[in-house]
């Protein structure tokens, strides 16, 4: 059996362990993400893929190498973030691959955090079974992975499948990458608080609410968070449907922080879907809620280090 450190670093936590190549995480550690910056963040993750290391070694576990899944634009030839997330402070350029390299004499692999998560779905969790797959994790941010023909789609160097700043409004609410309307504008659970803040500012109201304060007064049919969540599904179904007329995929997964809200996001765009877009692509598209939840990024880090040696 092959076993290798997964590390998944996210804008507000860092979920880390060792995970078999069989997908069962042995052992698993999550911290928050430190808000300093990069210098706080790199020794961090020393410290613990350090205690990685030696929890493996009493185990006698025999380790294959180090696999990363980080927001940001990942150069994954170079084991580079080429560009960061606002969500992180200092993440530009830095070299996660050499850094890491330095105090460890495992292979170090790195790619972007929703890259190793639509691997981790296609091998172990909802995606399974399929060739022709997008998916896309709603979290602080929207980011997208897509897999054709069982394999991941990167670009030139890795930077593609930047899903949540596709457009779906020009006229829409201005994005933190310059774009007016993105994906991310409507169905980031950055935007879904925001927009509550404004519709209750606009109201007289407290505004200090956030996206969990959002689902929570919708499930009490409170009328302005009626309006936020239906905007939130009616973005996110134009946004798949044009993902399906792009790339004619067999499902798409969703998941990230926002679907822990369950399954009932899911239903309500396929619904929505259904009476959209052309109908030849996208009746047979299946969306689906990702099976691993909050391990796959954990474990589609991990298995770089067996899918790439």
């Amino acid at each position: 059996m092959v076993y290798g450190i997964g590390i998944d670093i996210g804008g507000t936590k860092i979920a880390s362990g060792i995970v078999s190549d069989t997908g069962k995480v042995m052992y698993q550690k999550t911290v928050p993400t430190p808000k300093m910056g990069r210098e706080e963040i790199l020794a961090v993750l020393k410290t613990i893929i350090l205690e990685l290391v030696e929890w493996s070694e009493l185990q006698g576990l025999s380790l294959a190498g180090i696999g990363i899944g980080t927001a940001g634009q990942v150069h994954f030839y170079e084991g580079k973030v080429i560009s960061g997330t606002p969500n992180i402070r200092d993440w530009n350029g830095v070299n996660l691959r050499g850094d890491i390299g330095t105090y460890t004499n495992l292979p170090v692999y790195v790619d972007n955090d929703v890259n190793v998560l639509a691997l981790a779905e296609s091998v172990f969790g909802a995606a399974k079974g399929y060739e022709e797959v997008i998916c896309l994790a709603l979290g602080t941010g929207i980011g997208g992975g897509i897999l054709t023909n069982g394999q991941l789609l990167r670009g030139d160097w890795g930077g593609g499948a930047e899903l949540g700043h596709m457009s779906i409004d020009l006229n829409g609410d201005l994005c933190n990458c310059g774009l007016n309307g993105c994906l991310e504008t409507y169905a980031s659970g950055t935007w879904i608080a925001k927009r509550m803040q404004k519709a209750r500012q606009e109201q007289g109201l407290s505004a200090d609410v956030t996206s969990r304060d959002v689902f929570a007064l919708y499930r009490q049919d409170d009328p302005l968070a009626r309006r936020v969540i239906q905007t939130m599904i009616h973005g996110l179904s134009y946004g798949i449907v044009n993902l399906i007329h792009l790339f004619n995929p067999q499902a798409i997964v969703l998941g990230g922080g926002v679907m822990s809200e369950g399954q009932w996001i899911v239903d309500s765009v396929q619904k929505k879907i259904s009476t959209m877009g052309m109908n030849s692509l996208v009746e047979e598209v299946e969306i689906k809620l990702s099976e691993l939840h909050s391990n796959s990024g954990l474990i589609g880090a991990a298995m770089q280090t067996w899918l790439y040696k």
